[in-house]
């Protein structure tokens, strides 16, 4: 008897060990299903979270299974597929949000509007989270839509509008839509405008008010914001033919309508200090670092000068406050010199230098014609030391031979917007002088005849005449200090404007961390708001979108870019494929009636989904259906910028939330390297 009990135990004990290592292995199938959609291939991680859902008796192993199956199907726009796979889950846990807050969503694409309805209002009775309520309340506004019509959804939208920062933008964008099904359009103009202010990068809100702008013959607003959408995507033909089509309309010159600054006179009457080595800068460059052909612009400088031909020598001096032009002439194929008095200085075909007499003395460019240039900041502009006109075909690219030192304020400035913390200043002046340094001893751009460009690609420089007091104090008491390497060499100083809580090297801003990726936990890490002390979020919760933002994208824009790589037809589906160890996504595939089109790395990702003005690629995507093609996509993100070495957001919040001086918040974000003097 004793021999049967003990076999009988054995046998007990192998059958758990068997059950215990089945269960250890639908655990590895489900951590090698996360594996397989971080690496991109979405299908087989959910093949793999099937066969978890279909072995495993362990409830938390498959309520987790079953929320990302959900989560996979939703982005992949089969809506009744997520369903099922929500049902079970509802079985599982029938009081969790997310499975009510999910099912609304489908059933919304699915256009069970009642169902929806039941759905969200279910959600709002299971959470006191308010980042998850507004949410849930932002989903239920637009079952509205369809069931009580346009008002009921403002009544939904306006509560969330009012309460909640993170929605303002998409909130205020679909109140302005709904305010014109009522035919209330100068309401919805204003609510449009509201969007945009909110947050500038929204750029459906920007296509929005240009048509209704257009629809109530509102013709030279319409022009201008036509002309900002054309200057984003200057391959778009429906801009370029409406910009071309308004611009009968506009009175004067069309530039000074833009908001491109514009300045009588130099503002700085005395030169700048000749400190630090001298340097050649390419000026109205574009995103690559190529300087734009200039067909014509007028110039004054501050003190006496000398026009040089640069093959026939001197040609002419002026004085100081008088305003020259250099124009093309594409008909005789040379270029015109005019003085003050309008009288021809000189003809050439050769490039010009204007020479200060006074070194350091400054030059005002003004009303630079830029016939062929996109997304280049065509503003009047201050430079510091000589400007050469060089001659290309066409027109000249204009090169400043300037003091490098003499960047640093300027940019700065405007890195920082309009902050006057003096610790943050300091941080991004030796980030900004150690970012320029090293670049202009390397081969950074194309062509030998500058060293530095004006553009993001270096360094932006809109001109000195942007530097303020704080700025240039700050660069003044960080002056010849940069970021070193262990070995003595500059460091590569990157900079981003708002992390969203995390750099890419890992330094936290207090942010809220990552939980194991999977589709559901990136997806519901992205429905969350900023926790509180993130110090790259403003004190001021309505500009909060360079951290945390949301964009309500109509598929009609992204089709006519994507189409244009690769015929893909009407878009069905945006599926991300691949992600970082951060979330961040690496590749989307687009999926339309046509074929079907992958878009890799992140300056492709922009461009293709917002024609460059997405903020970065930390965000979750879900399509919200109508009939059988997308309404719109529907992007959650976090951060600006790539995440890579100073926060700019972030410095600011540690030198007032922390009181951290310059070098502790370089330290921060730079752990590896060490402000010195250079040798």
């Amino acid at each position: 008897m004793l021999k049967l009990k003990t076999a009988l135990l054995c046998l007990a004990l192998l059958a758990n060990a068997a059950a215990s290592r089945a269960q250890e292995d639908l655990s590895k199938i489900y951590s090698d299903a996360a594996a397989q959609w971080l690496d991109g291939r979405p299908e087989d991680a959910a093949g793999a979270l099937k066969y978890v859902v279909y072995r495993s008796s362990d409830q938390a192993l498959n309520a987790a299974a079953l929320r990302d199956l959900a989560a996979l199907f939703a982005e992949a726009g089969k809506n009744g597929e997520a369903l099922a796979y929500l049902a079970k889950g509802e079985m599982l846990s029938p009081e969790d949000f997310h499975i009510h807050f999910e099912k609304g969503w489908n059933l919304l694409s699915l256009e069970k509007h009642q169902d929806a309805r039941a759905a969200f209002s279910k959600a709002l009775t299971l959470t006191a989270d308010r980042d998850l309520a507004s949410q849930a309340r932002f989903g239920l506004a637009l079952a509205e839509e369809q069931l009580g019509g346009p008002a009921a959804a403002i009544e939904e939208l306006r509560s969330v509008y009012t309460r909640y920062p993170y929605l303002l933008s998409p909130s205020a964008q679909l109140i302005s839509a709904n305010l014109e099904r009522l035919k209330k359009r100068p309401h919805a103009v204003n609510f449009i405008k509201e969007a945009l202010t909110y947050d500038q990068r929204n750029i459906q809100a920007e296509l929005d008010l240009a048509r209704l702008y257009d629809e109530s013959d509102f013709q030279v607003p319409a022009w201008q914001t036509y002309y900002t959408l054309s200057d984003m995507d200057p391959e778009e033909p429906f801009f370029i033919e409406k910009e071309k089509k308004l611009r009968k309309y506009v009175k004067g010159r069309l530039d000074n309508l833009l908001y491109w600054a514009r300045m009588a006179w130099p503002a700085h009457k005395d030169p700048l200090p000749q400190a630090g080595a001298k340097v050649k800068v390419g000026l109205y460059a574009d995103k690559y670092g190529v300087p734009s052909l200039i067909t014509a612009f007028n110039f004054i400088c501050a003190g006496e000068f000398t026009l040089v031909d640069t093959r026939l020598g001197e040609i002419a001096t002026g004085r100081p406050g008088m305003q020259w032009s250099v124009t093309y002439d594409e008909m005789n194929r040379v270029y015109q010199i005019r003085d003050s008095m309008q009288s021809a200085a000189h003809t050439t075909t050769n490039s010009l230098r204007i020479v200060p007499k006074v070194p350091g003395t400054v030059i005002l460019i003004k009303n630079p014609e830029l016939p062929g240039a996109h997304g280049v900041n065509r503003g009047d502009r201050e430079v510091s030391g000589e400007l050469t006109a060089l001659v290309r075909e066409k027109g000249v690219w204009l090169i400043n031979e300037t003091r490098l030192e003499n960047l640093v304020a300027p940019a700065t400035s405007r890195l920082a917007d309009s902050s006057r913390l003096p610790e943050q200043l300091k941080a991004i002046a030796v980030t900004v002088r150690t970012r320029l340094e090293r670049l202009a001893k390397l081969l950074a751009h194309e062509s030998r005849e500058y060293h530095l460009c004006d553009s993001a690609h270096c360094v932006a420089f809109p001109g000195v005449q942007a530097q303020s007091g704080p700025a240039t104090a700050a660069a003044d008491a960080t002056r010849g200090e940069t970021l070193r390497t262990a070995g003595g060499g500059l460091a590569p100083a990157d900079m981003h404007r708002a992390c969203g809580g995390f750099t890419e090297s890992g330094a936290s801003d207090g942010g809220r961390p990552l939980p194991r990726l999977t589709p559901f936990n990136l997806y519901a890490h992205t429905l969350a708001g900023p926790p509180p002390g993130l110090l790259c979020l403003s004190e001021d919760k309505t500009v909060s979108s360079d951290v945390y933002w949301t964009l309500l994208l109509a598929p009609k824009w992204i089709e006519n870019r994507v189409n244009r790589i690769k015929k893909v037809g009407y878009i069905t589906a945006i599926i991300p494929l691949g992600r970082a160890h951060n979330g961040k996504i690496k590749a989307l595939r687009v999926e339309g009636t046509a074929g079907s089109a992958v878009v890799e790395g992140a300056e492709a990702i922009a461009a293709v989904l917002g024609a460059g003005t997405l903020r970065s690629t930390l965000f979750s995507i879900r399509p919200v259906y109508e009939g059988k093609y997308p309404r719109f996509f529907l992007l959650r993100g976090i951060g600006t910028g790539d995440g890579g070495g100073l926060c700019l957001l972030g410095a600011g919040g540690l030198a007032k939330a922390r009181g951290a001086k310059y070098r502790d918040i370089l330290k921060h974000y730079f752990p590896l390297y060490k402000v010195g003097k250079g040798r």
